[in-house]
């Protein structure tokens, strides 16, 4: 199942038609619209009311961890970092208010600019420029995150926003906001589609062969234990949409690294090999 989150209608509107999605009248408290592989909710501005959304709908209508939970729409951005009409994966989340910041697993390669999102509880204009760490900003990302995070894998969470003003909200209209939905989603169904041929089997299906050599090039790259977890996810999903990966990996059997750094910059090489759909 794969999870949509808005909050405006007019960021809702596209995907509602391109899904032919229908609304369930049986849901009192948000407008949540739905097929029988999708469903979308809109729950208006606000890191409260998004967190809130999330957690109605995936426990109202029952989720399973591997699902997918996407929020998508408009943001703002400090003009000298970004362009309108810019999509952004968010690759890092700042919540203004506790400090904290959330990551979210970039597993899987894309076309989108990869970015940081700060969220904040009120509307941010250019007086508040000052302010701003991330390069975008909205009023819910880092909020929903957290909430989502509790019920489903990071990695299957994605906050794709799409610049709408530099800071200037008194500029965005309801037809700017359809327009610029309009514009990008298809680039967005497009990456969804390739993304759900992905499949996550619970089950090893890597052979001993495959381990051994995992395991060798691990030492070699003196990989961290996060980047050891990391790189065994996508050499599994990499066998997943390719029948195969010995061939890849025998590539760098004889890669001997002396420092982490070095093995760094070998495993960032591989890692993008790796994450090509």
């Amino acid at each position: 199942m794969v999870y949509f989150l808005t909050a405006l209608y007019y960021e809702a509107k596209e995907i509602i038609k391109h899904y032919k999605m229908k609304k369930v009248i049986e849901a009192k408290k948000f407008q949540i619209f739905k097929n029988d592989k999708y469903y979308l909710i809109i729950t208006g501005t606000g890191g409260i009311k998004a967190a809130v959304g999330a957690t109605y709908l995936l426990s109202n209508f029952g989720y399973n961890e591997n699902d997918i939970f996407i929020n998508i729409g408009i943001c703002g951005a400090n003009k000298e970092k970004a362009h309108i009409g810019e999509i952004f994966l968010c690759n890092k989340l700042i919540n203004k208010y506790t400090k904290k910041s959330y990551y979210p697993d970039m597993l899987f390669s894309h076309s989108f600019r990869e970015g940081s999102l700060e969220s904040f509880l009120e509307i941010v204009d250019k007086d508040m420029i000052k302010n701003v760490k991330a390069d975008i900003v909205d009023q819910e990302g880092a909020f929903l995150y957290e909430a989502v995070s509790i019920f489903l894998k990071p990695e299957n969470i994605y906050i794709i926003k799409i610049v709408s003003d530099f800071l200037e909200a008194d500029s965005v209209t309801p037809v700017l906001i359809e327009n610029l939905m309009a514009s990008n989603l298809p680039k967005v169904y497009e990456w969804i589609d390739k993304r759900l041929n992905i499949e996550d089997y619970k089950n090893d299906i890597m052979n001993k062969e495959e381990n051994d050599m995992i395991n060798i090039l691990c030492k070699n790259m003196k990989l961290s234990s996060a980047m050891e977890y990391e790189f065994k996810k996508l050499s599994k999903q990499y066998k997943i949409r390719n029948g195969q990966i010995l061939d890849l990996l025998i590539k760098y059997k004889d890669v001997k690294c002396n420092i982490k750094a070095e093995g760094k910059k070998v495993y960032g090489e591989l890692k993008q090999k790796l994450m090509e759909l």
